[in-house]
């Protein structure tokens, strides 16, 4: 649930950029919400490990003819008490042409879920993780979902939660054998480590 505001002239058409880790989300394009739109998304976003602390949230007005532009952006830190179970619902200072912390408000709700280790019986494939990403691009539009795929994805991990595997899905536009690494990939990094060796 996000809201901001700023003062410019003109309406405007916002959508949200997340970064988490090495994923990138973002919101669906809000048309003429201007100062006031609201997204009501909910992201599950996998986490390598505790370590990672921030998440990078960047406010951008679509544009037909020229590159979208960037007009409110913040760094977020997540607090240890998140990690220990409580859920953080707060609103957050946006920054941008009219210095830090002035454009405005933008509220997160965050909360923090252990998933189970997950363990299949054939060889895992691991793709490396793109790190770049361009400064300025048209977010491209929700791809349909196909139950059927959400559904072999559940049968082929029983164990995870199927809105975890559906959203996962839907961050891979639709790709099976990408949403099926991205998850093989989490189970690998909340695997624990092995445990030292014995001296004899």
């Amino acid at each position: 649930k996000q809201w901001y505001q700023r003062r410019v002239r003109g309406s405007m058409d916002p959508y949200v950029r997340l970064k988490v880790g090495h994923n990138t989300y973002e919101t669906f394009t809000h048309s003429g919400a201007d100062k006031s739109p609201q997204w009501n998304k909910i992201y599950h976003c996998p986490l390598p490990n505790t370590t990672l602390r921030t998440i990078t949230v960047e406010i951008f007005d679509e544009k037909a003819l020229t590159e979208d532009q960037r007009i409110a952006y913040a760094k977020i830190s997540i607090p240890d008490s998140v990690f220990q179970g409580h859920t953080l619902d707060e609103w957050f200072p946006l920054s941008g042409k009219l210095g830090e912390g002035k454009e405005g408000t933008i509220n997160l709700i965050i909360s923090y879920t252990t998933m189970p280790m997950i363990t299949q019986p054939y060889h895992r494939i691991h793709y490396p993780y793109v790190t770049t990403v361009p400064q300025h691009f048209t977010p491209r539009p929700p791809t349909p979902i196909n139950e059927a795929d959400v559904d072999m994805l559940k049968d082929m991990f029983p164990e995870v939660d199927k809105e975890v595997l559906r959203t996962v899905l839907e961050s891979k536009h639709g790709n099976v054998e990408n949403t099926v690494s991205a998850v093989l990939l989490m189970a690998d990094d909340s695997a624990p480590p092995p445990p030292p060796p014995v001296n004899r």
